[in-house]
């Protein structure tokens, strides 16, 4: 059996993110179906480290995919095609920004400090390179 090459292996860029903002990290809180919050950066890793996939517009952590909720957001099964799972860091507003809807990564409530979607000129966030 002989096989043929038709084209070049398409590799996504990924990168491994922290997101944070006057010391508190964009955490998982554990994981699951869960609310995404805010937790005292830590720099342990785990819940706060997110691979973000540039070519697929997606932040992850293992399988799951940062999801826009009616309650905030989560971590839900990855779905392709989901517009509710497309984010891409943007620059300029320095922020986590999903086209779609037109919104950026905020805090809904710092005391909670669960965190959602909302003005993208709200909030900046520090994102960097693990």
């Amino acid at each position: 059996v002989s096989t043929q090459s038709t084209g070049e292996l398409h590799i996504p860029k990924t990168t491994q993110v922290t997101i944070s903002q006057d010391g508190w990290c964009l955490d998982s809180l554990g994981g699951g179906d869960s609310l995404v919050g805010l937790y005292k950066c830590h720099r342990s890793g785990g819940n706060q480290n997110w691979k973000v996939d540039s070519a697929n517009k997606k932040v992850q952590q293992n399988d799951d995919c940062l999801t826009i909720m009616d309650e905030g957001l989560s971590l839900s099964d990855c779905q392709t095609g989901n517009m509710n799972q497309q984010f891409e860091l943007n620059t300029e507003y320095k922020s986590l920004y999903n086209s779609y809807h037109n919104v950026c990564l905020t805090i809904t409530n710092p005391r909670t400090r669960f965190v959602s979607i909302g003005d993208c000129k709200l909030q900046q966030w520090d994102i960097k390179d693990i």
